[in-house]
């Protein structure tokens, strides 16, 4: 009995002595901040995981928080394999404060940007503009201008040697035919402006070719197809967008027809600007996704605050050459 009850003395001491522990170390730990957003935000976008998609919200996350609104990627929140549509619809019926959208320009997606401006949510398009919606603001690109920076680079290739023959622009199954149109009139006009002034005939035969892929593994077997299966493949091929500028420069060195076909890309990450410094890319056409992510949320703040906004806010954009990207690699190896 006494071995007993020093036992469960003991016990009682050491219990009690852990427990004043574990209470100071707890008091000891500091406590996470909660933080309350003033406005929920939805990013929707067809494929949100590629390099470009996520360098604009980064941009757009940033820019948020400065103004203290919460910005949601619902394609990755939600997880699960969820249409362009579906994750527009939830973003709308779960009644956010403002939407970001990038994706097709169909009659359901229209739709649905209605029901959002009629409930009074902001809906910013990017990229691809939903012209037949009640979208508050279209952050993009001038296609025209576009053209003309391609027609730029298609004149540098024909001064260094190469035969302008076909000019093969990939283009996006949910870009508007009219941007598309506009990119190929602003080709056209430069070229046939050069023609007049040499008085040789220069100008190439422009194709367009559209992409219709759910997901980066489609657009890269039907970007493979185009050199399976044609004939006569182009001389130059033009990527107007960055998925497919990184499919088409694989598969270029995959069929061994590198300087055989000229390759004129669009964004400007680590793989592009090492083909551009290679060669195996001519040039590429830098976006600014800084600008474009600000913008976006800079639109939707506006309109949640003055009930307005700009309906078009251009995005900058630029050419990189060889020289160019040799010198932006090398800046980003100084700053690691």
């Amino acid at each position: 009995m006494i071995v007993g009850t020093i036992i469960m003395i003991t016990a009682a001491v050491a219990t009690g002595i852990l427990f004043r522990v574990i209470t100071r170390t707890m008091y000891s730990v500091e406590q996470e901040e909660t933080i309350g957003y003033e406005k929920h935000y939805a990013f929707v976008a067809e494929d949100s995981d590629s390099d470009f998609w996520q360098e604009v919200f980064k941009s757009a996350n940033e820019q948020a928080r400065e103004y203290n609104i919460y910005l949601e990627d619902l394609r990755t929140g939600l997880g699960g394999d969820f249409s362009i549509e579906e994750l527009l619809r939830i973003a709308v019926n779960s009644k956010m404060d403002g939407i970001v959208y990038s994706g097709g320009a169909n009659e359901e997606v229209s739709a649905l940007i209605d029901k959002a401006a009629d409930a009074g949510i902001g809906v910013v398009v990017l990229q691809n503009d939903v012209e037949t919606s009640k979208r508050q603001c279209y952050v993009g690109l001038n296609y025209y201008e576009l053209g003309q920076m391609y027609a730029i680079e298609i004149d540098r290739l024909i001064e260094s040697g190469t035969t302008p023959g076909t000019v093969d622009i990939l283009v996006d199954g949910d870009m508007a035919e009219g941007a598309s149109n506009l990119i190929v009139m602003a080709i056209e006009d430069h070229l046939r402006e050069k023609t007049e002034e040499n008085g040789e005939e220069v100008l190439p035969e422009i194709v367009v070719t559209r992409i219709e892929a759910e997901d980066i593994f489609s657009a890269e077997e039907s970007i493979r197809n185009i050199f399976l299966e044609k004939e006569n493949l182009p001389n130059i091929m033009l990527c107007v967008n960055s998925v497919y500028t990184r499919c088409a420069y694989q598969a270029v060195v995959d069929y061994n027809l590198v300087g055989q076909i000229q390759i004129i890309g669009y964004f400007a990450n680590d793989t592009i600007l090492d083909a551009v410094d290679k060669q195996v890319i001519f040039s590429t056409v830098s976006i600014d996704t800084d600008e474009m992510g600000k913008s976006c949320i800079q639109a939707l703040y506006e309109y949640n605050s003055m009930g307005y906004t700009n309906s078009y806010l251009p995005v900058g954009i630029e050419v990189v050459d060889q020289a160019k990207a040799h010198q932006m690699l090398a800046e980003k190896t100084n700053r690691k």
